[in-house]
């Protein structure tokens, strides 16, 4: 079977409709993007994120540190802009060089130079040192889940002890059994994805966005082998998927540098 290449999907989405890639709403497609809907993009973006750090101080109190910050699958920076107002350094990682690229330019408009971008990969070989909090959004569900799963440990294992995660991902999906059979089909036989795109009136060639749910369990035992102990899930739907927004907090052990910097004692 000719399967679809994730990473290759991701890139292409960045090359063709960047802002649309990141929140899949037509008017975010790059034919129908203007100032204001970029500005509203961006608001989304500053509205997520206060909201995301309101909830890790109701349920684990002040960050210690807000020196670093990650956000994988970074996009266009829909996300690392409002991060840089408020941790003193920003990495931003992302699979597509063209995404990378758009948020660069983005954050240069706005004067932005207290953010890192770099480009993805597996073990996040090209990220340096670690940080406060990280996250991620909308990201691990276009990533098959062993994949997934593996690069969900990595983050944790680049997370500060006392620091916080943020991550979502989605856990099942409520369609027929036709349309997960179409999904399925399309994310192993390319040219299957090609002609549901022309019955769909789309480019023939438009990529395929794989939507993969994700095993609660799995996810817990990853926490729990990282010292993540201390979490809180809200459930969410997303279009049919419901999905999952978990923030957990990795546990101090003796010797470890906290998130001040510091080793605890």
């Amino acid at each position: 079977m000719i399967r679809d290449n994730s990473d290759l999907s991701w890139a292409q989405w960045g090359e063709r409709h960047p802002y649309y890639a990141v929140l899949t709403q037509e008017k975010f497609r790059q034919e129908n993007l203007t100032d204001a809907l970029k500005s509203e993009f961006f608001e989304s973006g500053r509205t997520h994120i206060e909201k995301v750090l309101r909830t890790a101080e109701i349920h684990f109190g002040s960050l210690l540190s807000r020196k670093s910050a990650l956000d994988f699958g970074c996009g266009v920076g829909r996300l690392i802009i409002p991060l840089a107002q408020i941790f003193a350094t920003v990495t931003g990682v992302d699979i597509s060089p063209a995404m990378l690229e758009e948020a660069r330019a983005n954050c240069k408009r706005r004067q932005i130079e207290n953010v890192d971008l770099v480009f993805s990969d597996d073990i996040l070989s090209r990220v340096k040192g670690r940080f406060d909090f990280i996250h991620s959004c909308f990201v691990l569900q276009h990533i098959p889940v062993a994949r997934g799963e593996h690069i969900l440990s990595r983050l944790i294992e680049l997370l500060n002890s006392n620091g916080i995660l943020a991550v979502q991902f989605p856990l099942a999906r409520r369609a027929s059994i036709v349309r997960k059979s179409v999904h399925f089909l399309r994310r192993n036989i390319v040219p299957i994805s090609w002609l549901v795109n022309v019955s769909q009136g789309k480019p023939w060639n438009e990529p395929f966005m794989q939507m993969n749910p994700y095993n609660m369990n799995r996810i817990l035992d990853v926490f729990a082998r990282h010292q993540t102990n201390q979490a809180f899930l809200e459930l969410t739907e997303e279009g049919s998927f419901l999905s999952a927004y978990v923030l957990a907090k990795k546990t101090a052990r003796a010797g470890e540098p906290s998130s001040s910097g510091g080793p605890i004692l």
